[in-house]
């Protein structure tokens, strides 16, 4: 098919008067080929020339349509527009245009140009139902996207003035469409959003999209924040209006101010604490360095340099500094989430002044990642000097009590050997028995003495690495014979790995024949005395537990005082050398007793490599 005819004149030169067949035969075929429906009519609306295009779209032979009134074939189009364009070009001699009319009993939509001519009028039109179902199939789209769209919108004219709002619309800010129409839309919002809202339309109109927040509690009298978006409304390349797209973002804006409160309340708690603390990410960047950490080391947060680690934390830089890398990257589950705790670390502040401090590293992990560590440390220099008086004091005070204990151990025996003296004076050397009690009371003081000595004198540590199973195997065969005199038995239980503990020997035997003698002492009866030997949590564990008569729950805490003792000639002061040897030798001891069944003494010794 040919293009589209455009201009009338042509019509003009190829028809001629109803009665020039010769005119139209000549004519038929050119017209024939176009795509376009064209009728010719006389001035009385009758049909003088019809092509092949307009019989087909009016579904009409040509013999049935020449000759014929137009408005009496299709009455239905009385009344219309495309009747009305009809009208307008005969009677006004100027051409008339209806963009797309549907006409019911043919159902189709056409396009419809009537020009006028000598002998009447010209009309061309076409079939555009395709082209029209399509346009309205996409105002149809837009309308329902409009309708249902689950934010406010709003269609805006050029002059800022409401065309539609959908239901959201309504609903979000309590009105109707129609109490709309007509009004300013910045008529609805306080005065200063409304300003702010006619900035953006400004931009709108000028083919800008944007997006602004906007506070209307004033509007609702309640928290009320929105997110309104303005979209320029284009129409063959000509901008008409504006989209508003309007959402309540209220419970987000709320979330994210309520976290923005909680960070400045954080940042507050941080800088308020008074120790220093220092947050590094995996690759020691600082993000977090407060006062108290700057007034401590006098390095302010912008010198934070990877150098200055290493005056900072001197001391931590090289024993530590490699774990807490490993940490970051371990698949260990416990490593990458182990807390280490040091004490009495001396570290060094900028003017290069030690200080001696504990600290903290933790490691701060999310979703299951470690990101980087925190570390919490503090001066505890006057805190050790105030200990360190403390420690003092309490020596002093351990001393004064230990004199009166002496004074009183020892007065005893003296006041017996005073008597005794005063009864050889009266009676001379007669009395033999007096001469063995003397020297028991001498044996005692001896005895009392010797213990204090040991307390009182640092004692030589020739430490050595020693296997605790060859140490203990040894003792209680020592103790066996004793024991057994005594009807009891010394049960052994040792693990088979080898434990060694770096120790002086002589003072860890020293410990566990005290043990072994207290244990066979209590235990009048007879029975068994266990020894137990095992590791633990790279600890050995000795536990020396006996059938004897037990120790009342509310002794337990004197038990290694200076001359607190639960036997009647004892003095205490043996067990206070076992559990100083212990601590010396950095063990710890537990006492678990019950009266009746036994006590149960637990002893640890940190193990060392060969």
């Amino acid at each position: 098919m040919a293009d589209r005819v455009e201009d009338s004149f042509l019509y003009e030169k190829i028809v001629s008067s109803p009665g020039d067949s010769e005119g139209e035969m000549k004519t038929s075929p050119i017209l024939d080929g176009l795509s376009d429906a064209i009728l010719a009519l006389d001035q009385t609306y009758n049909v003088i020339y019809a092509n092949l295009a307009a019989c087909k779209q009016l579904y009409i032979k040509k013999e049935d349509l020449i000759g014929e009134n137009l408005w009496e074939l299709f009455p239905e189009a009385r009344g219309t527009r495309v009747y009305e364009a009809y009208e307008k070009a005969l009677h006004e001699g100027v051409p008339a245009e209806v963009e797309y009319e549907y006409f019911t009993p043919l159902r189709t939509w056409f396009n419809v140009r009537v020009y006028p001519s000598e002998n009447g009028l010209t009309a061309v039109f076409r079939d555009v139902t395709q082209r029209q179902l399509a346009l309205l199939a996409v105002e149809e789209s837009y309308r329902t996207l409009f309708e249902e769209h689950p934010d406010a919108v709003c269609s805006i004219d050029l002059d800022g003035k409401y065309i539609a709002v959908n239901q959201a619309f309504e609903r979000m800010f309590d009105t109707n469409e129609s109490a709309l129409m007509g009004r300013r839309f910045k008529s609805l919002l306080p005065y200063q959003a409304g300003e702010e809202a006619e900035r953006l339309f400004s931009l709108a109109r000028d083919g800008k999209p944007v997006t602004r927040e906007f506070d209307l509690a004033r509007l609702k009298n309640r928290p009320f924040y929105v997110q309104c978006t303005a979209l320029p409304i284009i129409v063959d390349t000509e901008i008409i209006g504006a989209y508003g797209i309007v959402k309540d973002i209220t419970g987000e804006k709320e979330k994210s101010l309520e976290l923005k409160r909680m960070n400045h309340m954080n940042k507050l708690i941080l800088q308020s604490v008074e120790d220093a603390i220092l947050g590094i990410d995996k690759d020691f960047n600082v993000v977090m360095w407060n006062e108290a950490a700057e007034k401590l080391t006098g390095f302010s947060r912008e010198e934070l340099k990877p150098n200055i680690f290493i005056q900072l934390f001197s001391t931590l830089y090289d024993s530590e500094m490699k774990d807490l890398k490993n940490s970051f990257t371990s698949k260990n589950e416990l490593n990458r989430y182990e807390i280490i705790r040091k004490t009495d670390v001396t570290l060094y502040k900028k003017d290069s002044s030690p200080y001696v401090a504990e600290y903290t590293v933790t490691p701060m992990v999310s979703e299951g990642e470690v990101v980087g560590s925190v570390f919490t440390f503090r001066d505890i220099t006057e805190k050790k000097k105030s200990e360190e008086m403390l420690h003092q004091s309490e020596k002093l005070s351990a001393v004064g009590q230990l004199a009166a204990g002496i004074a009183h151990e020892i007065r005893n025996p003296l006041t017996s050997l005073k008597g005794f003296l005063q009864l050889i004076e009266i009676y001379g050397n007669e009395k033999k028995e007096y001469f063995k009690i003397m020297k028991s009371e001498f044996g005692r003081i001896e005895q009392i003495l010797t213990e204090l000595l040991i307390l009182s004198k640092p004692q030589s540590l020739d430490k050595e690495v020693c296997d605790l199973n060859e140490l203990l195997d040894h003792i209680t065969t020592l103790l066996e014979t004793q024991a057994i005199i005594k009807n009891i038995g010394i049960e052994r239980t040792f693990t088979d790995d080898a434990l060694q503990v770096f120790c002086a020997p002589h003072q860890i035997k020293q410990v566990f024949v005290n043990l072994l003698k207290n244990a066979i002492e209590s235990m009048e009866q007879g029975g068994t005395i266990r020894v137990d030997v095992h590791e633990e949590d790279g600890n050995a564990v000795v536990k020396v537990i006996d059938e004897g008569c037990g120790i009342p729950k509310d002794q337990l805490k004197r038990i290694g005082e200076p001359f607190y003792s639960t036997k009647e000639t004892g003095t205490g002061l043996g067990l206070m050398v076992t559990f100083k040897i212990i601590e010396e030798h950095g063990g710890t001891v537990d006492i678990d007793s019950e009266q009746g069944t036994g006590t149960t003494f637990t002893i640890t010794f940190p193990l060392t490599e060969s």
